[in-house]
């Protein structure tokens, strides 16, 4: 009987494995070499945001968060700064979420996009927006996962000339 204890216990482990844990944190300074050598890695197709990432970032356009995931950084996300202060809505837009290879499809851009909703709500940020490629298909299933819906099409508006779904969120 205790045998098939453990083996069920093994078995269910296999099925369910252990989701790694994400911690989520401001980034830093010394994070803008890993957001330009994951800008690059990402965004390469679309236009040089390897080097518009780093600089926005930089320049304190706005929020940005880390995931890690052990020791190592997994993903980051950019929220920009909000606009419309004095009026409604307050509007903010979602710049950028992009995560390593190796974490993807382990709940990291969840996190990530939980997060900046998190901190966008505790900003009393009415609206997110944010801009997707149109075959950017996973990335639009996780926005839609946390409330986006497409609001249009924005011809050409990636430097390389792709088009973007623009998709937004509205506090309820």
């Amino acid at each position: 009987m205790e045998g098939c204890h453990a083996s069920d216990a093994l078995h269910r482990r296999k099925r369910h494995p252990r989701k790694a844990q994400i911690a989520i944190r401001p980034a830093e300074a010394s994070d803008v070499e890993f957001i330009r050598a994951l800008s690059r890695k990402a965004f390469q197709q679309y236009g040089p945001y390897e080097d518009l990432l780093p600089s926005w970032f930089l320049s304190g356009i706005g929020l940005a968060l880390v995931a890690v995931v052990g020791k190592r950084s997994a993903g980051y996300a950019m929220l920009e700064r909000i606009v419309g202060q004095a009026v409604s809505p307050r509007t903010s837009e979602l710049l950028a979420v992009a995560v390593e290879p190796w974490a993807r499809n382990h709940g990291v851009g969840d996190r990530l996009v939980g997060e900046i909703i998190r901190k966008a709500d505790q900003l009393f940020v009415e609206r997110l927006a944010l801009h997707t490629a149109v075959d950017n298909l996973p990335g639009q299933a996780l926005f839609r996962k946390h409330g986006f819906v497409v609001y249009g099409i924005e011809k050409g508006f990636y430097p390389q000339g792709q088009d973007a779904l623009v998709m937004q969120r509205n506090t309820e």
